[in-house]
């Protein structure tokens, strides 16, 4: 099964960091979202089991973690808002506007 993570809004310059089920998927510095799109990146993690554990990190920046059931919400949009970050399961993959 696939999960497909997507740093969306907010990025500006950051170092970012993704773990699924504390395995290192994704670690990245000079992450941008590119206002166009509201896109900064986006990339795919082959996963096992009903649910995940999902934690992305902005160095110097906060953390966060959120259990994932990649069966019913195989998209994740990451937000980075306000200096907070926001993991949002769906169902389907959002359109890039």
């Amino acid at each position: 099964m696939t999960l497909r993570v997507r740093l969306g809004e907010g990025f500006q310059d950051n170092t970012v960091s993704v773990r699924v089920d504390g395995k290192q998927v994704y670690d990245r510095p000079n992450v941008s979202t590119d206002l166009t799109i509201s896109r900064a990146d986006s990339f795919d993690v082959a996963v096992d089991g009903p649910s995940v554990q999902l934690e992305v990190a902005v160095q110097g920046g906060p953390t966060v973690c959120r259990a994932v059931e990649p069966a019913q919400t195989p998209f994740v949009e990451v937000r980075f808002i306000d200096g907070a970050l926001h993991l949002l399961p769906l169902p389907a993959e959002p359109p890039m506007l």
